[in-house]
């Protein structure tokens, strides 16, 4: 029997989804419910509750509740009550919880993939610190960003199958190409725009998304509307008691607790029923007389709040280089999508119609297994680590971590992936954007990994003159320049700060990429690709098989490589360097590595060698590799 399971994991809820022996995903009903809470209740004697189960504990001592673990990621350490409990180990609780649950579907089977949704602006560390949460749940783990599992899910099951004379945007690709992503969830707002890869294959139709502009408000969610309307339930029933008011949602006696704990269950209530009717009663305790609140109420109360989040999909959407009628839809998930206001206001300052679902909280789980494909030969490593290179042994049973991304699903991702690929034509798979996007960059490959042969190019192509940046010593690591101004990049395994004046325009979640390029030029070909790889050996410790390999692969590449020098300098950084010539491009290569990881930070220039010199020296400069 095989099991997948796929988590999402939120805020204030987590959805949980399973397909047995490759069936439709079906959503887990925990407690009775399609979502369970993510809420953790650390108890005195070590037992930490989860979900409702914590909930109801909570009542007993509210200060070893935490109701949103996901709000605390950065923080280390939780101090519930007189217990400290690691955050790793209060997310590893609530994803425990989830797996089991599934496993209950299958009659205990063990989970062959479990597939984790995070948001698409996570990066290293905290990807790094769900996919440790994850040791040992499965044989093997996935991480796919939230808006790629919502797009993969809204593609293969909403989008229409042609294009009629009525819609509200300008269209003319294939249904699901370019979507824009609004997530309201229970603590977080987060706006995605995402576009289908032009990667063919099956893979590319499944989950080939790629993520080209993400936006967010961590301060405001689900929760914050549930609180919002508390306070207004409150500035209408306290005048009878004002003390007892106070005592209600502040009181430490038991009584009080209990109290409270069911008030807010009610105003959450309230808050879910004015999304479906104009008006409800919220039941309140003695001596207060029962709430009336109405959907205006509501709606004035976060207007505000949800006019910033409509402005932020705008921003997303302008970042992206496109224009709202540009896009195939709009698309809301997460639970607050529910609130009528969300969808009217989408439509009022976009021109768009949104596409709203039954059960939006589900969405992205439920989008999460489609975007995995599970192949036979899939790569991968100890949890908690990166995967392994192709071909490298390993153990029968050897639980493995994979990260999933959209942009080049087809490949294993953080393999040595080819970098002697040509881009795709200038073509953009959606209609001409307000300012040109250039296309998806592939890596270009330096000598030491092997790259496919036969493939043409249409165009000047990013290959690989590298100069290899070895840490100066076994303990290894750089410095951060916290201090230098430009624009800080830490989505992967690596951190690095490039000019205020350059952008970003590819963001290759599969093999790891970022490509930056100078603002005002982004039809040219001048720019610089970071992107990771493993190498299957520590690169610091055993210098000296890093250098002789690479050496080989320069010297089996002939003419077209040059320069080979294993004891130069830059940027500061003790380099091996060497070059390669494409035509009349010359691209330089930069290659930190730490432990078994390679970060190679390429910079091609066409047109502009002193801005391009300048920007590689600082984003080579800052790098750090923070694994």
């Amino acid at each position: 029997m095989s099991l997948r399971v796929a988590v999402d994991f939120g805020t204030s809820s987590t959805c949980v989804v399973a397909s047995i022996n490759g069936r439709e995903p079906q959503i887990v009903v925990v407690d009775g419910q399609p979502l369970m809470s993510s809420a953790v209740y650390a108890a005195a004697d070590g037992t930490v509750f989860v979900g409702q189960e914590a909930e109801r504990q909570a009542a007993v001592d509210p200060s070893r509740y935490e109701p949103n673990p996901k709000r605390r990621i950065d923080e280390g350490e939780l101090l519930l009550g007189d217990t400290v409990i690691g955050v790793l180990d209060a997310v590893h609780a609530v994803l425990r919880r989830a797996v089991t649950e599934a496993r209950g579907l299958a009659g205990g089977a063990e989970v062959d993939l479990l597939v984790l949704t995070h948001p698409a602006d996570w990066g290293a560390v905290r990807t790094r610190l769900l996919r440790q949460a994850a040791g040992r749940l499965a044989h093997e783990v996935a991480l796919v960003p939230e808006p790629v599992a919502a797009a993969v899910f809204h593609a293969a099951t909403y989008a229409p199958a042609e294009v009629t004379r009525d819609r509200t945007v300008e269209f003319s690709g294939r249904p699901g190409d370019t979507l824009a992503v609004l997530d309201v969830g229970g603590g977080t707002v987060d706006v995605s725009v995402v576009r289908r890869s032009p990667a063919a294959g099956p893979v590319a139709r499944r989950g080939g998304f790629e993520v080209l502009a993400t936006r967010g408000d961590p301060s405001f969610g689900g929760a914050d509307i549930d609180q919002v309307l508390l306070e207004h339930v409150g500035s209408l029933v306290s005048k009878a008691d004002p003390e007892a008011w106070l005592g209600l949602v502040g009181g430490r006696a038991m009584a009080e607790r209990r109290r409270r704990r069911v008030l807010r269950q009610d105003v959450r209530g309230a808050k879910e029923t004015l999304s479906r009717h104009a008006y409800t009663d919220v039941p309140m305790p003695p001596p207060f007389a029962d709430a009336h609140v109405t959907r205006e109420d509501l709606e004035r109360l976060v207007a505000p709040q949800l006019g910033r989040a409509v402005e932020l999909t705008s921003a997303a959407i302008e970042e992206a280089g496109l224009r709202p009628q540009q896009l195939t839809g709009i698309f809301l998930v997460g639970g607050s999508s529910r609130i009528p206001m969300v969808s009217r206001l989408v439509h009022e300052r976009t021109g768009v119609v949104p596409t709203t679902l039954d059960q939006p909280e589900t969405v992205v789980a439920r989008g999460a297994l489609r975007a995995v494909l599970v192949e036979a030969d899939r790569t991968g490593a100890l949890a908690g680590s990166s995967p392994a290179r192709p071909g490298l042994p390993r153990p029968v049973g050897e639980q493995r971590t994979q990260v999933v991304g959209p942009a080049d699903a087809n490949r294993p991702p953080r393999q040595a992936p080819p970098r002697r690929m040509p881009p795709p034509p200038r073509q953009p798979v959606t209609p001409a954007p307000a300012r040109p996007m250039p296309p998806p960059i592939a890596a270009p490959a330096h000598p030491a990994h092997s790259p496919p042969t036969g493939r043409g190019k249409k165009v000047p192509w990013l290959v690989a003159g590298a100069v290899v940046v070895l840490a100066a010593a076994v303990t290894g690591g750089f410095l951060f320049f916290g201090g230098e101004k430009g624009k800080t990049f830490a989505q992967y395994d690596y951190q690095f700060v490039a000019p205020e004046d350059w952008t970003q325009t590819g963001d290759n979640v599969a093999a790891r990429q970022v490509v930056v390029k100078p603002a005002d030029a982004l039809d040219a070909d001048d720019l610089v690709v970071v992107q990771e790889y493993l190498l299957g050996y520590d690169g610091v410790t055993e210098r000296d098989r890093f250098v002789g390999e690479l050496r080989q692969k320069v010297a089996d590449k002939g003419t077209t490589h040059s320069d080979f020098n294993p004891g130069t300098s830059y940027a500061g950084k003790d380099v091996i360097s060497y070059r390669e010539k494409a035509g009349s491009l010359v691209i330089s290569w930069y290659v930190v590595a730490k432990g078994d990881v390679e970060v190679a930070v390429g910079c091609q220039v066409a047109d502009g060698q002193a801005r391009v010199d300048g920007a590689c020296q600082q984003i080579v400069r800052t790098l750090e590799i923070t694994k």
